[in-house]
């Protein structure tokens, strides 16, 4: 299916009758991760987007610590750069994208980011070491690719069994896994799907991955969710699984928190210069 070509500023699929990026390789279009971060950025003031990520970046903020190694798997353009830089450290930030261009908009779009820790490549097969990060942040990319168990065994990997952290951003919903999901043995690895996973099931494949606690902070948002087949409801929810014994407790935020950080967050804030 060919990609809808847009002239506005938003990234395709972005209005309503617009159809959405279908296929990984479209992602690789450079004028897609500014387009994208743009548009997101303007959606602040929508619930449904707004508080799944502010939420998130209040909890970043929250248990960051400086001198921590930290890599985003699935970063996308870069919406919690400014955190981790303002937190871990610009040597400590790793990121990883299937997509060159993502990777090159956040490089240009955040200088003091470091060019040799940014990599490209497959959520299935990171090129680091096992237990390599105290931190490892994996935002909006589950509930789109056929391999999810996979995926998530390969972030288990690289997070360190000494306390590190996973945190996870996904789509849940009540009942069985929902929404348009891979189909046979071998699905198509280069559609961008969209799937709510079970949340009985979603636990279970968490729990199986080794020693951890988890931690759901569930129902930020609900979302009526429509590709390919029925509507249905998903709850977006902030998922954050400690690999071994923690090193301290998870700093989850409040509500009122939660509505500063939409208001004073340096994902509000671009950088200035290089």
């Amino acid at each position: 299916m060919k990609r809808d070509q847009r002239s506005d500023g938003k990234p395709p699929g972005d209005a309503a009758g617009k159809q959405p990026l279908l296929r990984v390789a479209d992602w690789e279009d450079p004028g897609v991760p500014p387009s994208l971060g743009d548009a997101w950025e303007g959606r602040r003031s929508r619930r449904h987007w707004s508080n799944e990520r502010y939420r998130m970046a209040s909890i970043l903020r929250k248990n960051l610590l400086p001198g921590q190694r930290l890599a985003d798997v699935g970063c996308g353009p870069g919406f919690y750069v400014p955190i981790y830089l303002e937190t871990v450290g610009s040597p400590q930030v790793h990121l990883v994208d299937q997509s060159s261009q993502m990777l090159a908009h956040c490089l240009s779009t955040y200088p003091a980011l470091q060019a040799e820790n940014l990599h490209q490549g497959s959520i299935y097969g990171l090129p680091f070491a096992d237990g390599e990060f105290d931190v490892v942040v994996n935002c909006d990319v589950l509930m789109h690719i056929p391999h999810y168990r996979k995926a998530l065994a390969e972030l288990y990997r690289v997070c360190s069994p000494r306390g590190g952290r996973l945190y996870l951003r996904v789509n849940l919903t009540d009942g069985p896994t929902y929404g348009e999901l891979p189909r046979g043995e071998n699905p198509d690895s280069g559609y961008v799907y969209w799937i709510a996973y079970g949340r009985e099931e979603f636990r279970e494949a968490l729990q199986s991955l080794g020693p951890s606690s988890i931690t759901v902070i569930d129902r930020i948002c609900r979302k009526p969710l429509k590709r390919g087949g029925d509507p249905f409801i998903a709850d977006a929810a902030i998922v954050v699984l400690t690999r071994g014994e923690p090193r301290r407790p998870l700093r989850r935020g409040t509500r009122l928190g939660h509505l500063l950080s939409k208001i004073a967050s340096p994902l509000t804030r671009r950088p200035h210069g290089g």
